[in-house]
């Protein structure tokens, strides 16, 4: 059974968590988000179903470094499910698609809603094999949105985005290309200078500022004035965090302390009698139930401690456990009955949120069949040879 102290939260999210929230939300005030937008639209726009396709990318790159589900839906969502509405998609499979496509951010290195960092600490591990370990799965989870996308635009017909209504990749690059500078830092410096997380991001924060400046459409955001409003929305969800921080600390406490955590360990491996196909369902259906309602750290905290323990003692490599418990509790978010997400896309796109629910895990089901093939083959997880990965890779696609 791996613990972790009750304060490890709260001194994650004060040392690394709060320099990726900063990062996130500078990004958004210069028009970071804006541009991963225009350069989804100009590389998708033109593709059947171009609308959905452009909501998928962007919201996997804005999603990627965004702290929370509902936030990039609100972020990215603004813009592309309307784009999804225009071009012919149903509101609720237009909203559907955003909700499943802006849960997947949070399990899309380099971020993964801050719970990398607080996973590397749980399994004591280097945050940049939690990272490595993700990209597969990250990258299986948007292939098979993307086909289901795709489908659903062939069976309806929706085609493309009109050619005067698409950005041109040209001009898109030419005006936001340096906004892959900060990112090229960060990977640089965490893994090739080995840089602490908080370090790189600090790294890539200063560098943005220098985009910042060079950029003329981003000069005016740094103006004192609107600097400062920028700041005081991103200490506002700093706040959050720490109070959600604080309190799953609490929760740990509680749970370490009573021996709460190890009696559902026990509970759930006596269950399922050494039968690891039923302890991964059960484990399957407590973290969609945990997690529903609650923010990523929070989610992912609550099931850290309570059920990736029990997955562990059957014999699951430890950080295939925790991963599994962490897209089931990110499942929670377009999952009925409480589905933050989805409900949150169903608002932009007047659309019902419990059919825009039922929509999203529609979309999103490939979703809750990749976390048992990790789980069983640790290869996704570039735990083996490159050859190993790759025929696990052929084998869940196919």
């Amino acid at each position: 059974c791996i613990k972790v102290r009750p304060s490890t939260p709260l001194a994650i999210a004060a040392t690394v968590v709060v320099v990726f929230v900063a990062f996130g939300r500078l990004l958004d005030h210069l028009g970071g988000a804006a541009f991963f937008t225009d350069l989804a639209a100009a590389l998708m726009g033109r593709y059947r179903g171009g609308a959905a396709k452009i909501s998928i990318v962007a919201s996997a790159l804005f999603g990627s470094i965004s702290g929370s589900a509902v936030s990039n839906v609100a972020t990215t969502g603004v813009i592309t499910i309307p784009l999804m509405r225009k071009s012919g998609f149903k509101a609720e499979n237009a909203a559907g698609i955003e909700a499943v496509a802006s849960t997947g951010g949070q399990l899309t290195p380099p971020v993964m809603g801050a719970a990398a960092f607080l996973m590397a600490e749980f399994l004591n591990i280097s945050y940049a094999e939690i990272v490595i370990a993700a990209l597969i799965p990250a990258a299986l989870y948007y292939l098979a949105l993307f086909v289901l996308a795709d489908l659903t635009a062939a069976k309806e017909g929706i085609s493309g985005m009109p050619a005067e209504d698409r950005p041109r990749i040209g001009a898109v690059l030419r005006a936001g290309w340096v906004f892959a500078l900060p990112f090229a830092a960060l990977i640089w410096a965490l893994f090739v200078l080995n840089y602490q997380p908080a370090t790189a991001g600090l790294v890539a924060s200063a560098i943005l500022l220098v985009v910042g400046l060079v950029l003329p459409a981003a000069r005016s955001a740094l103006r004192p004035d609107k600097l400062i409003g920028a700041i005081a929305k991103g200490g506002a969800g700093f706040a959050q965090i720490v109070v959600i921080t604080a309190a799953a600390g609490i929760v740990i406490g509680v749970l370490n302390e009573t021996g709460l955590s190890f009696g559902l360990t026990s509970y759930l491996v006596g269950f399922a009698k050494d039968e690891i196909l039923t302890l991964l369902f059960l484990a399957a259906a407590v973290s969609i139930v945990l997690g529903m309602g609650m923010p990523t750290i929070a989610v992912y905290v609550l099931l850290a401690t309570l059920v990736a323990p029990a997955l562990t003692r059957l014999g699951i490599e430890p950080i295939a456990a925790h991963l599994f418990v962490l897209y089931f509790g990110m499942m929670s978010m377009i999952t009925p009955p409480v589905a933050i997400a989805a409900f949150a896309a169903a608002a932009l796109a007047d659309a019902g949120p419990m059919r825009t629910a039922v929509a999203a895990v529609r979309f999103g089901w490939p979703a809750f069949v990749l976390p048992f093939a990790f789980a069983y083959n640790p290869a996704l997880l570039l735990s083996g040879t490159p050859s190993d990965a790759l025929i696990a890779v052929i084998l869940t696609v196919s």
